[in-house]
């Protein structure tokens, strides 16, 4: 009786803490509906919930919804039972009633036309369900509910149909107080002793040899083999005087019974083990334990309740309060629990007990060991116990103070009291009332701390330093540190940890400082340091570093499923092999070194489908679709906390030899050509394939492809002879278009060499003669001469380098000059980049267009004209030429002549060049002035050798 009344101590105290432990299923999460009736796990691991509103099948990730859109007769299902045999029977009052498979609902009418069923009472014997009510028993056979014992005579009025090999039914005794055991061979056995349970709430055959009946207040058990019977009653068992809706169920392998507010298992004297008593507020009616241990629980209005047994380990207290910090005082662990004071910590219950009231905001508790004091301080109190006395109390809400100004932390340091407040730090007298003896100003400090001898203080700009009466900044080799600090905590005698608010820990020596590996951008509120390891609290969860060769690595994170009741953990604290963590949300006591529970129970391929069509196991063969797409949709079985991010490892064959890893759940596979293909998928233990086949369609059978390389090859010798011949069509053509060029590059030197240039030169030269400068003469015949010469050697190439043509251009200006009597100026300008030796152009592509600029441009200018000619490297293959006079413009002379042929014989042979392939050459021009009289002209070349 004591172990049992300490066990239910234990139970009442968990569910004291249980409001943070469960995971409530709703509506929102895709539950039909939240009127609950029932919870089973099939015997593949599925969860499934019968509801007002259908059945859904549950994964631990995914709701499945069952209705009358999927098949059923009614969404009212009340009742449910799996069988070994991979069925889910589903039960309620309606004219059909089934199984469903494999996610497909079958559904089967009664031999008696036009039956409604009501089943309350169900047995299951192995495979089988029979469907008893209180006046007719069927099983399903050959798709059809058979009737197995009718009640509508007096005589069959009080039998119980049994499926058992020696028992035939079961039947009351007139005066109820007993049941008779009718045996196939006739005999009749009566059974006495039953007279509690004779109007059951519940009753029926649970295995081939098991019978009970369950009332509110207790339960029997029938042997069948045996006869034997076992009475029980609640008050007995669990210390419960009743309890509504129980009933008795066989889950897993277990017998468990459940009924409102409690939910066990049957030990092999049927006796009520590991046993859960739900609290009251649930308004659970139902309880199921599944394989894990995890706790599920039933309510007719808010869903269902989910407990795993890693939650049922860790204890909550202080729900929906803010506690701040977690001290050790003078040998005892304190709690700074806001609004409602400091609470001292029993090691031995796992309690915190109010220790210090105060319904304020409370800032630090602290135990200085030189003064063997304890100092408690909140927003406009600080309470002092010295020596473990009465405690004493400043008060600061009177004048002229109104609040504590005087210190929020405190450290002793050099015989005096040093405290940070709202505008720096107070220099306190320890023995006179904490009077303040000085005030040093520094905005922003959150923590005080002493190390070697030192006093450091924290800021949200970094790291400082009390020394010889001043505050100065601390620096890493010379490197400022301004980050905002929001606590410091001790790790050796050497080194500190820095906790910052979003950039995470830093370690330091306070020469050098390094960061917390993966700590980044954390806000770190505090820290545990535990020999070689170290516990962070942060705004996401509790970060355990372990040290290992001189170095911290990250060893794991404990977040909501782990059990923390919020991310925004406040502070950490280590009492033997329990983690106490202090957030937002209240306390949770876990063991130190608990390990994530894996509740991976299984994968599955749930949907595969070609071309939008299912593949199933009896239909997998498809005809070849061009572009077609085979969608695969994997899911785990897996009711553990936090199992989103399940990796997986697949395969295609013969498609794929090596495996791939993904994250993801659903695959694709494009355009996959005729073949038998097998997909086999893995996590972890577990491994799944399916095989399916792509049927070639007639063009992508054997014999047609061998027609088709026949008349391939056929094409192919055919195609060759083809190539050759047009090869040496377009070697005939590049002949041809050759002779052209070297036509138009003639036209091009006739164009040059035009009547009117020889004609002018002549003229020039007789002029020079006449007036006896022969010295002039000869210069300019020489000069005519070396360009004529010039222009019959270059009409042989095709190319001229930049320098060549530069000295053919000055050469031909400088004869124009003299012809013109220095009423011409030239100038040529080359740009750094451009390689004139080695750069080629076009044989005799400019001197053309120079041409026009003197004839056409400076020619008909009263005063001096001036012709510019700059060339520019675009790219290593692209280059710029501008020609640019500032002569009365191409339009005016057009309207007197009206075609400048060497422009038409340039256009002709740039047309040629371009179709070439070997040259890109863009040319264009434009006037200068349209305004002016004398408009001048600009002309473009973009040359580039491809």
């Amino acid at each position: 009786m004591l172990k049992l009344h300490i066990s239910l101590l234990l139970i009442m105290l968990w569910g004291f803490s249980f409001s943070q432990q469960y995971t409530n299923i709703t509506v929102k999460e895709g539950l039909p509906s939240n009127h609950v009736y029932k919870i089973i796990q099939d015997t593949q691991g599925f969860i499934w919930f019968a509801t007002d509103k259908g059945l859904v099948k549950y994964n631990g990730n995914t709701l499945k919804s069952f209705t009358t859109r999927n098949g059923l007769s009614t969404n009212d299902v009340w009742g449910i039972h799996p069988t070994p045999d991979g069925k889910l029977w589903y039960l309620s009052k309606t004219s059909k009633l089934g199984y469903i498979k494999n996610d497909s609902v079958y559904a089967f009418e009664s031999e008696v036309k036009n039956e409604i069923f009501s089943p309350n009472y169900t047995s299951q014997v192995g495979n089988k369900i029979i469907l008893t009510s209180n006046s007719r028993t069927h099983h399903l056979e050959n798709n059809k509910w058979k009737l197995l014992l009718g009640n509508n005579s007096p005589k069959n009025k009080s039998k119980i149909y049994i499926h058992h090999p020696l028992v035939s039914y079961l039947k009351n005794t007139p005066t109820l107080d007993s049941v008779e055991i009718i045996y196939k061979s006739g005999k009749i056995k009566e059974i006495s002793g039953l007279k509690k349970i004779t109007n059951p709430i519940n009753r029926g055959q649970i295995t081939d040899s098991l019978f009970y009946w369950v009332g509110d207040k207790e339960y029997s058990i029938l042997n069948l083999n045996t006869s034997k019977v076992y009475n029980r009653n609640y008050k007995d068992e669990i210390q419960l005087e009743k309890s509504k809706y129980a009933r008795i169920n066989l889950i897993n392998n277990q017998i468990q019974i459940t009924g409102k507010g409690f939910v066990g298992v049957l030990d092999a004297n049927y006796h009520i083990t590991k046993t859960v008593l739900i609290p009251k507020k649930f308004d659970a009616h139902f309880a199921m334990i599944d394989k894990n241990e995890t706790l599920w629980i039933a309510s007719f209005l808010n869903g269902l309740y989910k407990l795993t047994k890693t939650k049922a380990t860790i204890k909550y207290l202080f729900d929906h309060q803010n506690v701040a910090k977690i001290n050790n005082i003078n040998g005892n662990i304190i709690a700074n629990v806001s609004n409602h004071g400091f609470f001292k910590y029993n090691v031995n219950t796992k309690q915190f007990l109010p220790y210090i009231d105060e319904k304020e905001h409370l800032f630090s508790a602290t135990y200085i060991d030189s003064l063997k004091t304890e100092f408690y301080i909140s927003k406009n109190k600080i309470k002092l116990i010295k020596n473990n006395t009465k405690a004493t109390k400043l008060d600061f809400t009177k004048p002229p103070f109104y609040t504590n100004e005087t210190a929020r932390n405190l450290v002793y340091f050099n015989a005096f009291l040093y405290g940070n407040f709202t505008g720096g730090i107070n220099k306190i007298d320890p023995q006179n009332k904490l009077n303040i003896l000085n005030s040093y100003k520094q905005r922003g400090i959150t923590k005080l701390i002493i190390f070697n001898n030192q006093l450091l203080i924290a800021t949200t700009n970094g790291l400082k330093q009390f020394k010889n009466e001043e505050i100065k900044e601390v620096t890493f080799n010379g490197l400022k540190f301004n980050k905002s600090i929001l606590s410091i905590n001790k790790i050796s005698n050497s080194q500190l940890l820095l906790n910052t608010d979003g950039f995470g820990s830093f370690i330091t020596d306070l020469k050098d400082i390094y960061p917390l590996p993966k700590s980044d951008f954390l806000i770190v509120n505090n820290a545990f340091v535990e020999n070689k390891t170290i516990w962070l609290a942060t705004n996401s969860g509790v970060y355990k570093y372990a040290l290992s060769e001189n170095n911290y690595h990250l060893e794991k994170k404990l977040l909501l499923p782990n059990g923390l009741p919020s991310l925004q953990v406040n502070d950490v604290f280590i009492v033997k092999n329990d983690l106490i963590v202090s957030t937002n949300n209240g306390i949770a006591i876990l063991p130190k070194n608990k390990k994530n529970t894996n509740h991976l129970l299984d994968i599955y391929i749930d949907k595969l489908s070609y071309n939008n069509h299912l593949i199933k196991q009896h239909n997998n063969t498809f005809k070849y679709i061009d572009n077609n797409n085979i969608n695969i949709s994997v899911s785990s079985l897996d009711f553990s906390e936090g199992n989103e991010n399940l990796s997986y490892q697949y395969k295609l064959a013969p498609l794929q030899n090596n495996w791939k890893n993904t994250e993801t759940t659903n695959i694709n596979f494009n355009d996959l050509q005729p073949n038998k293909y097998t997909f086999t998928i893995k996590a972890r233990n577990f491994q799944k394939k399916t095989e399916f086949t792509i049927l070639p369609l007639w063009y992508q059978t054997i014999w047609f492809k061998a027609v088709v390389v026949l008349l391939l090859i056929s094409v192919f010798f055919r195609t060759v002879w083809y190539l050759s011949k047009r090869k040496q069509l377009q070697k005939n053509e590049k002949h041809l278009q050759e002779k052209q060029l070297s036509e138009i590059q003639l036209k091009a030197l006739r164009s040059q060499m035009n009547p009117h240039f020889v004609f002018n030169s002549l003229a020039a030269i007789q002029y020079f003669i006449n007036e006896n400068d022969f010295a002039t003469s000869e210069k300019y015949l020489v000069k005519f001469s070396k360009l004529i010469r010039r222009f019959f050697e270059l009409s042989k190439e095709n190319t001229i380098t930049l320098s060549e043509e530069i000295k053919l251009l000055t050469n031909y200006l400088e004869i124009e000059k003299l012809r013109f009597r220095e009423k011409l100026e030239f100038k040529i300008s080359i740009e750094d980049k451009v390689d004139f030796n080695k750069t080629k152009i076009p044989t005799m592509l400019l001197q053309p267009i120079v041409e026009n600029a003197v004839n056409h441009g400076i020619f008909n200018k009263f005063n001096t004209g001036t012709v510019t000619i700059s060339f520019t490297k675009i790219t290593p293959k692209t280059y710029k030429v501008l020609i640019i006079d500032d002569g009365v413009g191409f339009v005016n002379t057009k309207s007197k002549n009206k075609k400048i042929k060497s422009s038409n014989v340039l256009q002709q042979r740039l047309s040629y060049l371009n179709a070439s392939e070997e040259w890109e050459i863009q040319y264009f021009t434009e006037e200068l002035y349209p305004e002016k009289e004398e408009r001048g002209n600009k002309s473009t070349f973009i040359i580039k050798n491809k």
